[in-house]
């Protein structure tokens, strides 16, 4: 298996790991010692591929690549919403795939954004989602 594909592979399993702990149990029967108990928040700690002394703790921004070329920006805005309440939405069409930047108003959405959205399809093609960061490099839109 490529390193990639591993990756991806425990990407896949960590994300099925956080649905079932994001996952609602069935009420309790109704009971006269039982209290509602407060909903725990669960942060999950992702790296990805990322620059040494990124901080991923203020982060609320995920990075979405290999976006198929019919996705428009409401389809994405309506995928991503799915983990959370999103700020703000960016396509970046390109001629083969684009990519986009989707902002949330919470660090923990945009983490659970990276483990249930990374590698799901969308008209057959699976998109990549990681931690939005600025590098130093940009691309050369001259010429």
């Amino acid at each position: 298996m490529l390193p990639q594909q591993s990756q991806a592979a425990a990407m896949m399993q960590q994300a099925a790991a956080m649905q079932s702990m994001y996952a609602m149990p069935p009420p309790p029967h109704h009971h006269h010692l039982l209290g509602a108990a407060p909903p725990q928040q669960i942060e999950p700690i992702l790296t990805g591929n990322l620059p040494p002394g990124f901080d991923t703790s203020t982060c609320r921004s995920v990075y979405v690549g290999n976006i198929h070329v019919q996705v428009t920006e409401a389809l994405l805005r309506e995928v991503f919403q799915s983990a959370g309440s999103v700020d703000g939405c960016k396509l970046i069409r390109k001629e083969k795939s684009s990519y986009g930047f989707v902002d949330y108003y919470e660090r923990g959405s945009a983490a659970l954004a990276i483990l249930t959205l990374n590698g799901k399809q969308i008209f057959g093609q699976p998109i990549r989602v990681n931690w939005a960061y600025a590098s130093g490099q940009r691309e050369d839109t001259t010429g």
